[in-house]
């Protein structure tokens, strides 16, 4: 109950505290809020444990298991996410992963692993989905690449035709 009413204690006066009017980095903010992150990780991971059994008693209720013991992880599980910060990979180092992957530091899979948990790309596409998008986007690039050249030659041959009518020999 002590250590209880001091954290409570800190908490309240942190509420009051005045911040701070300057700028201040990412990394700053990140490192001056890791302990309120640790203990808000700390509840995410009790309340995950807590829903896990609540819906392993529901997946027993209506199952055929013996025992609520019975149900598995691979059944019922639930993970709230603890992913608190709110800062991604920066310009640089995604240069950085691509120029790995392109010197065979990394494979597709890592760098793709990476942009995921750097908040590059979102969390519930698979590596397969991310590929037949990219595959998509090739497509469609290529055939406006084609339809630009297309176009790009008729504008030409026109010009050229432009260019010969308006030429008029000397005498």
């Amino acid at each position: 109950m002590d250590r209880d009413e001091r954290l409570m204690a800190i908490l309240g006066a942190r509420l009051l505290e005045t911040q701070k009017r300057v700028g201040e980095t990412a990394d700053a903010i990140e490192l001056r809020q890791s302990g309120e992150n640790s203990i808000l990780g700390a509840l995410a991971g009790s309340v995950s444990m807590s829903l896990t059994h609540v819906l392993r008693w529901a997946h027993w209720w209506n199952s055929t298991e013996r025992m609520p013991d019975d149900v598995t992880n691979e059944q019922v599980v639930m993970e709230l996410n603890t992913d608190f910060s709110t800062k991604g990979l920066a310009a640089n180092e995604i240069a950085a992963v691509v120029q790995a992957w392109q010197n065979g530091a990394l494979s597709r899979d890592s760098m793709l692993d990476l942009f995921r948990r750097g908040e590059v790309l979102p969390e519930g596409r698979t590596n397969e989905e991310e590929m037949r998008l990219i595959e998509k986007e090739e497509v469609r690039g290529q055939r406006a690449e084609a339809r630009s050249e297309r176009t790009q030659g008729k504008t030409l041959t026109a010009e050229s035709a432009k260019n010969k009518t308006s030429v008029v020999p000397g005498p």
